[in-house]
This record gives C-alpha cells, sequence and structure tokens, in this order.
C-alpha cells in the first residue's frame, strides 16, 4: 500500500456514520494485541485550548528526555500531523504499513452487526495507538477528538486526566447546556487517577468536580492549586509567572500569542508536578525551555510579510470570543481585513457577531470541505452587523484580494484568517510560500 493509498482509505472512513460508544473501540484494539495498554498517557479534553495544552506538555516532556507520542486533530496541512512522535510527524511509509496491518481486522468487524464499521476517527485513534505502541513511546499525550465519556480515545487508563475550558460545542452530540457538555468531558476522569482542569465557568465546575469526587479523583484546579500571573502578552509573546501550592512562583515566556495561553501554561504546569509524583521527573529548565520554544500553528500564527497574516482555527463561539480580546490586546482599538471560511453546521451568525467588532472587511469564502457554508452565507451575517463582505468561492483567490485590500487601506495590520482549520490548512502553505 502508497501513502496515497493509506490516505485515501483513512478518508474513505468518513462516510460512516458517528456512533458514540467505545464497545468497538475496545473489540478493535482487543484483536490488534491492545496497544494502547504499552505505554502511559496524559488524557486532554475540554473546548478550547485542548490542542495547545497537548503541544505544550509534550514539548515540555520531550524537553525532560521523554520520547513523546502526540495524538491531535484535527491537522491543518497533511494527515501525518495528527500522529506524532518526539515531535515528529508520523513517516508517510509508516502510515502506509500501519494502515495495511489495521484495514483486515477493522473490514473483518465491518459487517459485524453488533460491532460495525470504525469510523475516520475511530480508524486514527487505532493508528495512533498501534504507532505509538511500535516505538515504544516513554509516554503519550492524547488530545480527545469529542467530547470524552464516549470518544474514541476513552479507552486509556491515564496517569493524569486534564480538562480545558468548556464551552457550547457539538450540541447535537453532547448536550444543549454547559452542563450537559461538561458530564460528557468529565467522563475521562477515571477512578483515583488526579485530574487538572483549567479555568471554568461555575456551572462546568461544580460537574467536573462532583464527577471526580465520585471517582475518588484528586482534582487540582487552575486558580487555586496551580496559580498564575499574567505579565504581558504581546507579538513577542505570553509573559507569566507560574505557581504550584505554595511553591515559590517561576517566571517563563511562552512562545504562543494570546492572554489565554497563560491558562493553558499553568494547566500544563499542574499535569507536569503530578507526573513528576508518577514518576515522570523534570527540571524547571525543562519547562522553561519547553515553554519559550513550543510551536502550534494555526493558533494566532503570525506569518510576517507585506502584508502579514494572522491564522487563527477559532471555529466555535468561545473560540470565537477569546480571538477577539487576543486580538484587542494585539492590535488595541485596531480592525482588520479578514478571509473567513466556516462549516455549514456552525453557528454562523453568532460567529459574525462576535467577531464584528474587530473587523472591518471580510471576504467570505468556501473551505475545502463537504460540509461548508456557502459564503453567501457568511456575507450576509456580516452585513448584517455594517461589515462590508465579498463573496469569493476560491479560498486562494481570496487571499490576494483581502491583501491587495489591506495595501490600499495603507494599513500595516495583518489579515486575519479565521473560521476552520480546514481553511487554514487550504491557504497556510500558500502563504508560507510567499506566493500573495
Amino acid at each position: 500500500m502508497t501513502y496515497e493509498e493509506a490516505l485515501q482509505y483513512i478518508y474513505e472512513r468518513s462516510s460512516f456514520r458517528i456512533k458514540l460508544g467505545l464497545e468497538r473501540m475496545h473489540y478493535l484494539l482487543e484483536k490488534l494485541g491492545d496497544p494502547h495498554r504499552r505505554f502511559p498517557v496524559v488524557h486532554i479534553a475540554g473546548t478550547n485550548g485542548k490542542g495547545s495544552t497537548t503541544v505544550m506538555l509534550s514539548t515540555v516532556l520531550k524537553k525532560a528526555g521523554y520520547k513523546v507520542g502526540r495524538y491531535t486533530s484535527p491537522h491543518l496541512s497533511s494527515y501525518s500531523e495528527r500522529i506524532m512522535v518526539a515531535e515528529k510527524s508520523i513517516p508517510p511509509e509508516s502510515l502506509a504499513a500501519l494502515v495495511a496491518r489495521v484495514k483486515p481486522v477493522v473490514e473483518a468487524a465491518d459487517g459485524h452487526p453488533e460491532i460495525g464499521p470504525a469510523t475516520f476517527f475511530e480508524f486514527g485513534t487505532l493508528l495512533a495507538f498501534s504507532f505509538f505502541a511500535g516505538e515504544e513511546v516513554d509516554i503519550a499525550v492524547v488530545e480527545v477528538g469529542m467530547g470524552g465519556r464516549l470518544d474514541a480515545t476513552n479507552v486509556v487508563d491515564p496517569l493524569v486526566c486534564a480538562i480545558t475550558p468548556i464551552g457550547l460545542e457539538h450540541r447535537e452530540y453532547l448536550g444543549e447546556t454547559l452542563e450537559a457538555i461538561a458530564r460528557e468531558k468529565a467522563g475521562i476522569i477515571k477512578a483515583k487517577r488526579p485530574v487538572v482542569t483549567g479555568l471554568q465557568e461555575p456551572g462546568a465546575l461544580q460537574v467536573l468536580a462532583g464527577a471526580a469526587a465520585r471517582a475518588g479523583a484528586p482534582l487540582y484546579r487552575v486558580g487555586k492549586e496551580i496559580r498564575f500571573r499574567l505579565e504581558r502578552a504581546d507579538l513577542s509573546g505570553t509573559y507569566l509567572e507560574l505557581q504550584w501550592k505554595e511553591e515559590p512562583p517561576l517566571r517563563v515566556r511562552v512562545n504562543l500569542l494570546g492572554s489565554h495561553q497563560a491558562a493553558n501554561a499553568a494547566l500544563v504546569y499542574g499535569v507536569l508536578h503530578l507526573l513528576r509524583e508518577e514518576g515522570f521527573p523534570w527540571r524547571r529548565e525543562d519547562l522553561i525551555a519547553g515553554l519559550n520554544e513550543v510551536q502550534w500553528p494555526g493558533r494566532l500564527e503570525l506569518i510576517p510579510g507585506n502584508p502579514s497574516f494572522l491564522l487563527d482555527g477559532a471555529h466555535n463561539p468561545h473560540a470565537c470570543r477569546v480571538l477577539v480580546q487576543s486580538l484587542e490586546e494585539l492590535f488595541p482599538r485596531a480592525m482588520l481585513t479578514a478571509v473567513i471560511g466556516v462549516q455549514e453546521n456552525r453557528p454562523v451568525e453568532e460567529i459574525a457577531g462576535i467577531l464584528a467588532p474587530k473587523v472591518r472587511k471580510v471576504f467570505a469564502t468556501r473551505i475545502p470541505h463537504p460540509n461548508t457554508a456557502l459564503p453567501a452565507r457568511i456575507g450576509t451575517a456580516f452585513r448584517r452587523y455594517g461589515i462590508d463582505a465579498v463573496e469569493v468561492d476560491d479560498p486562494l483567490q481570496a487571499v490576494g484580494l483581502a491583501g491587495e485590500a489591506n495595501l490600499a487601506a495603507g494599513t500595516n495590520l495583518p489579515v486575519l484568517f479565521t473560521g476552520s482549520f480546514y481553511l487554514l490548512g487550504e491557504v497556510r502553505p500558500y502563504l508560507l510560500n510567499g506566493r500573495r
């Protein structure tokens, strides 16, 4: 099997309807020799910030000398980005070999009346766990795909689990209220396994605390046992102090933009202290160096040039509010030109209302996904807030038009790209290659 054939097979799994539950994953993993039981895991759920938290933690652990597996989603430009070991994507030949090995096991179960076909995400999770086991990683940092309780990753028995801020998302699967969604996220909490939670709304925190208490799981909270003090957040990074319980505070710089990264770093700090108690020691120097060098493309990522470009994958109301807050910190009282593409099942009109105060002109475009919102819907949503909106089907054409509009306005502000990781994945290689 070639790499291209492997990718085609993986994406063909997208045609199978999401069926929440863990029975199929347990069945398939057993057939594969239970690879997920061959390495320790940190399990990370949440609505926003779980990717940033995952990459910060894995970067620090690598600095500490560990061979770290990292499983995240979605990807930007290459499927292989989802499965990493030692901060390197799974090689194409390794992915092809894994798909060839896992494929017969999965296809044997496709017609099983009580098992049924593995979905795109389930298949990817099988690949990730198999790869980590084969690579004999020291530890894996695994990001939940959706929810938690019934997510395909929730077959692991983690050393520590972490839950980033919870907001309203995937309501068709997870529930209509913050508390209902928090109950799904809390499903990753395991008996007597410590759990660290980021800053939460009171209702969500109450749900998480109750779930932890019932599981006998020690609960550590950012803002209580783990504290942080933001010093400044600008285009050079995020500067803060971290403090674990009564230990002396530690000053760090996070190489990611936006003040919200301070709370994510605090969550990482808490997880690291609990991992130390589980036999994974690290030094202050590892933490400082890891946070100082961490990279996470597509999350307030600034690509310099004339014009410059700012890429952020905000794709739900909670993430868009964080983005607007960050834009106000980085570019006070300024309004940006934006290229925006969104999935059809997202609350486009609500997202437009949140972003409107920080954009002066919008180029509404499609994303490379069957479920794209039409540019007309996005444009109409922004025009309701008095924003000049131009509808452009081709996102790469939108890049050129937005750049020209920015230059014509005589501004040195970046062009903003947001609304979907699919949009960023399409335009980012083009921007990095300087073809503007």
